[in-house]
């Protein structure tokens, strides 16, 4: 079954920004992938111990050709879960909601974009529900990432700046207006801004940190976290290096990179249909 290890990443800076990563402590990221993993397909023998599995298949190719929908596996038997996690596989995008009461939900992209195997853990570590989605991003995270957020920042005191505090006070000034007028899709690129090691520093303890992280990888690694405030994403690239290159704040309802598009989607219906056909 996905295994989700999980791995502590912080939001910083680049350029002139500082190298200390260690100051602030943020929730945990999805653990990275080394390299692409295919799909293995069971052998039409293997198949004839789980009478259910094509009906599993079927179920999900509906929801594809649907656009959309969430199928149920929590009354799946394990060996049925297994295989199935088996054929459909790993895909690019992972995905960690905090619960907030000590659990958490764990979601992985398969090898086909737009359908999402997710797993509830609770607070002894233990799954208590899998599901999949079929959806351009799991509506958990569109409708809950910032149910508790502020929909305003908390500006600091421009009268009692700490030592070393230059431009974060106007970049979030920016930020605000973007947020109080709903700009989404604003973005605002911090790898190109001036920023002091305690610029950083008032920037994140100012927008705090959200309930959703994103990991999303292809020749190198996305980062996104959801800050305390509503819209508010850390946008993070790295190249295939570990090295950070694209530093961005958006304003967003979930950031682009991390959402299947429509053909994703149709990509997927027709996939799926070409795995079922080479079972039969």
């Amino acid at each position: 079954m996905m295994n989700m290890n999980l791995l502590g990443i912080p939001v910083v800076g680049v350029g002139s920004q500082p190298e200390e990563e260690d100051t602030l402590n943020y929730m945990q990221m999805p653990q990275g992938m080394a390299t692409y993993r295919p799909t293995i397909l069971p052998e039409q023998d293997d198949l004839l111990d789980y009478p259910h599995i094509f009906t599993l298949l079927q179920q999900v190719q509906t929801l594809l050709d649907v656009g959309a929908g969430y199928l149920d596996l929590s009354a799946t038997p394990s060996a049925e879960k297994r295989l199935l996690n088996q054929i459909l596989g790993e895909g690019e995008v992972s995905i960690l909601f905090d619960t907030g009461n000590g659990g958490h939900i764990e979601i992985q992209e398969t090898s086909l974009p737009g359908v999402w195997w997710q797993r509830t853990v609770d607070a002894l570590h233990t799954c208590v529900d899998e599901s999949l989605e079929v959806a351009g991003i799991p509506g958990l995270i569109l409708d809950a990432t910032f149910a508790d957020a502020a929909s305003v920042l908390t500006l600091p005191d421009s009268q009692h700046l700490p030592e070393g505090v230059i431009n974060a006070p106007g970049l979030l000034m920016e930020l605000q207006e973007q947020v109080q007028q709903q700009h989404l899709g604003h973005v605002i690129n911090l790898t190109l801004l001036p920023l002091s090691p305690e610029d950083l520093e008032c920037i994140t303890q100012t927008l705090g940190v959200g309930k959703s992280a994103i990991l999303s990888r292809g020749y190198g690694n996305c980062r996104i976290t959801a800050t305390g405030i509503r819209h508010v994403w850390w946008v993070q690239y790295y190249n295939s290096t570990d090295t950070l290159i694209l530093n961005t704040l958006e304003v967003v309802a979930v950031p682009l990179v991390a959402c299947a598009s429509p053909e994703d989607l149709a990509d997927s219906r027709e996939r799926l249909q070409e795995i079922r056909e080479a079972l039969q």
